[in-house]
């Protein structure tokens, strides 16, 4: 009782009651009071041999946190990525957050745009990349990653005949096969010719390029529609003009999307590795596809320092 009152600091007398304290709880005696020196009974025994066991577990548990505490916030990713994204730069990004100095547990699922919303907000998912950056809510953290211009797909043969046409004079005398209003590439495409003014029969509409660049391809009509979605469908490239879109010309945004406290960390890193993946592996692909596009694809990748909210200004395609 003495050893232990000069060890923690305290009175023998507070030690001693203590010890009775702990018996009344655990309703055995846990010392023979009677045997000189004090003894442990069999029950104080075992439960010598847990508390040691316990400290143990609890030392070991505080020093996984504290090393928790040194690393990224986490090692493992839910990631969604809107179709484009996730057939054109999928592939290298994953394997690259997968195997490179990441070395992330990538779980990855693709789809339009309001179903990453969707997910996010459920906590279904961890990030997304998506080109709706959802401003409207306050919770989330976006990193700008890259900016396309829209551009018009013609049939191969078309493409002389439209070049440097007005937009208006082009859709009055072609079929312009759309992406469907619930994605949030046709919406973009339609508030454009809203804003334009110009109204367009809607006949043919798709959720994804590849049937929409197959309908161009056999002669069906014009779309309007983005670098990477051409990559997507690229099978259909040889059949296809791609024009600059007639003057004005409008562009879109791929974000990467988090929620705010969970990624501070790991969302900037995950964000600079897509962007890398676009310059090494994607742009290449567009520009051999759309050579007019290298003038421009310097400015298609965010360049400057990532921090909370960038968006790109100043380095944009008109």
């Amino acid at each position: 009782m003495s050893a232990a009152a000069a060890q923690f600091g305290i009175t023998q007398s507070a030690v001693s009651q203590a010890v009775k304290r702990a018996e009344a709880q655990v309703e055995v005696t846990l010392v023979h009071r009677d045997r000189r020196p004090l003894m442990p009974t069999e029950a104080g025994r075992v439960l010598v041999a847990h508390i040691r066991e316990i400290t143990t577990r609890a030392e070991r548990a505080i020093d996984e946190v504290r090393a928790t505490a040194l690393r990224p916030e986490r090692q493992d990713l839910r990631l969604g990525m809107v179709d484009t994204f996730a057939s054109s730069v999928g592939p290298v990004l994953i394997q690259d957050l997968m195997e490179g100095s990441i070395a992330l547990r990538v779980t990855a699922l693709s789809g339009l745009t309001h179903a990453h919303a969707d997910a996010l907000m459920r906590h279904e998912i961890d990030a997304a990349i998506t080109s709706d950056p959802l401003e409207e809510l306050d919770e989330l953290m976006r990193f700008t990653l890259y900016r396309e211009p829209f551009v018009l797909a013609a049939p191969v043969t078309w493409g002389d005949t439209l070049r440097n046409h007005p937009l208006r004079d082009i859709l009055f005398e072609h079929r312009l096969i759309r992406y469907s209003a619930r994605s949030h590439m046709g919406m973009q495409v339609e508030r454009h010719l809203r804003r334009l003014r110009i109204e367009h029969p809607q006949v043919l509409s798709f959720d994804t390029s590849d049937s929409l660049l197959a309908m161009v391809a056999g002669g069906v009509g014009v779309a309007i529609t983005t670098p990477l979605c051409l990559v997507q469908g690229a099978i259909h490239m040889p059949a296809l003009s791609v024009l600059p879109l007639p003057s004005p010309g409008f562009s879109r945004e791929l974000t990467l999307v988090t929620r705010r406290g969970e990624f501070d960390t790991l969302g900037p890193r995950v964000a600079q590795a897509a962007r890398d993946m676009l310059t090494k592996h994607t742009l290449p692909a567009i520009v051999g596809h759309i050579p007019w596009l290298g003038q421009m694809a310097d400015d298609m990748v965010w360049k400057a320092p990532f921090s909370e909210g960038n968006h790109i200004e100043g380095n944009h395609i008109a």
